[in-house]
This record gives structure tokens, C-alpha cells and sequence, in this order.
């Protein structure tokens, strides 16, 4: 029997060992069946090409833009490039692939979550070194939090892009009238609106140029413990990328991890809204 049952542990012991360990942190839950690939070229941080022709868009991430074509190179873009390709070296370019539940985006891309045949989650290990800002797009939200975590620990460290000017925390006293794209700002809401196609936070600020807050309504069900009503006349901060469009500045956000209430901000009454909203959502829309 001893000898019986020290040949199945050893057996058992095999089939596992012929598993990557998972440790990672942002690697817990099971995403979908692993698919093993090769790389063959890394793009940027967040961008890669493998020997089967297929291009990969790294969920979860975004990397500064190294330069090509037109675009000019960001400030870490090579240097993120650089770091990814030495660790995948260190394996022979061999990865594992798990899919989001959409598995292609608008530029036929294949989107899945990277990770090394140790288990390290690729995305997860970038953030932490604060080579890449978290990108939470539904409905590939899965590890969201986490990365978001992972990125709350970079930007608290000052690591690499956020050492930089402009992803520095904004007011409104701080923010150009004429600036667009990625931005953390911080400010206070002083009214909400529901429209057809989405939901408008107005944040307190310059009148003649305002500042918004755009979640669209296929996105609102992610928003359910939020509580968006609860955000009036709460200072909050938000992240994501504003585009400045015939006079109007709006921060796009698709999921609850772009924002967060500062707490210990006293919250005074504004001219501009005089009443509380009570808009009843429909998460289900």
C-alpha cells in the first residue's frame, strides 16, 4: 500500500509540475484554457507579433508609444520595448495566451492577457515597475482591479512615466484649456446628467471651458457599486484620456477603476447646481 501510494504522489507531482505556478498576483483566476505561442517581435510594451502571424494587444495595459511612422516617441516607450524583450529572452520568446471574452478589437488585433511559462503575469509585471498605465476596457475587465492595484503602487513610488509632468494629478487651476490626452485629474462634481446614449459628470471648473466626465451606456452596468448619484458634490479623482472637441473637454471612462472619491475633501454648495440629483439608472440597459 506505502508503495502504492508513493507511486501516485509521484505520479500527481508530475502532472502538476507540468504547470506554470501561477504566483503572480494578478494570475489567481482562471481566465480561460492557456494557449501556448511564440513570439517573434515585440512592437512596444504593449504590442506584440508571433511566428504565426498573429499581432497581440496586450490587455490590461498601455505603454508609452515608441516612434514610428508619424508618431513621436513617448518618454519610456523604448525603454519599455527594451525591458519586455529582455525578459521574454530569458524563456525563448515562449508565452502563454489567455482571451478576454472579446477576443479581436476594431483593428483586428488579437486581445489576450500574456503571460510568461513561470506563471508572471506580463502586464501585472510592467505596471508594477511603472513602465505602463492599467487600461480597463469592457468587457476585458477581468483582472481589472488587480492592475489597477498594481498600478496605485507605481504611481505612489513615483516609478518611471509617472515621474514625468504630465501624468502628474491636475486641477483645475494646473490644466491647460487646450490640453488633450491622458490625464489624472482631480476636481469636484457639481452636477450630473443623464442623456440618450450616456451619462455626463460636470466637474467644477472654468465655465466657458467646461470639463466632463462621458461613461457611456453600455458601460453603466460596471458602475452598479459606484453609486454614481452618491459622487455629487464629492472631489474625486479621475483618469483616463480627454479630447478636446469645439469647446468642450471631456475625460472618457468605461470602467469604476478610473475613479476615485478623495476622502477628507469638505464639500461646499456651488452656484451652479442647487439641487441634489436623483436619476434612476438602469444597469441592465
Amino acid at each position: 500500500m506505502s508503495a502504492f501510494f508513493i507511486a501516485c504522489l509521484l505520479c500527481l507531482t508530475s502532472v502538476l509540475s507540468s504547470f506554470p505556478a501561477f504566483a503572480d498576483s494578478c494570475s489567481t483566476r482562471l481566465l480561460s484554457t492557456p494557449e501556448k505561442a511564440s513570439v517573434k517581435w515585440v512592437y512596444d510594451g504593449d504590442t506584440l507579433l508571433l511566428r504565426d502571424k498573429r499581432k497581440i494587444r496586450v490587455i490590461g495595459i498601455d505603454t508609452p508609444e515608441v516612434k514610428h511612422h508619424k508618431q513621436k516617441a513617448q518618454a519610456y516607450g523604448a525603454k519599455a520595448r527594451e525591458t519586455l524583450r529582455e525578459k521574454l529572452n530569458k524563456y525563448q520568446y515562449h508565452i502563454l495566451l489567455r482571451y478576454g471574452k472579446e477576443h479581436q478589437d476594431k483593428y483586428g488585433r488579437t486581445l489576450a492577457h500574456v503571460f510568461l511559462p513561470d506563471g508572471t503575469n506580463i502586464s501585472n509585471w510592467l505596471l508594477e515597475r511603472g513602465y505602463a498605465r492599467a487600461l480597463a476596457f469592457p468587457p476585458n475587465i477581468a483582472l481589472a482591479n488587480c492592475y489597477r492595484l498594481s498600478e496605485q503602487k507605481a504611481q505612489d513610488k513615483s516609478l518611471r512615466i509617472w515621474r514625468y509632468k504630465n501624468h502628474q494629478i491636475k486641477t483645475k487651476n494646473s490644466l491647460s484649456n487646450t490640453f488633450s490626452g491622458y490625464v489624472r485629474y482631480q476636481g469636484k462634481i457639481i452636477d450630473i446628467k443623464k442623456h440618450k446614449k450616456s451619462v455626463i459628470l460636470i466637474l467644477e471648473g472654468n465655465s466657458k471651458r467646461p470639463l466632463r466626465i462621458k461613461i457611456k451606456k453600455k458601460h453603466l452596468k460596471y458602475f452598479k457599486s459606484l453609486k454614481i448619484n452618491a459622487l455629487w458634490h464629492k472631489t474625486i479623482l479621475v483618469s483616463g484620456i480627454l479630447r478636446n472637441r469645439k469647446g468642450t473637454r471631456t475625460i472618457y471612462v468605461s470602467y469604476p477603476t478610473q475613479i476615485s472619491i478623495i476622502k477628507g475633501k469638505t464639500q461646499k454648495t456651488t452656484k451652479t447646481t442647487h439641487h441634489k440629483p436623483f436619476i434612476k439608472w438602469s444597469f441592465k440597459e
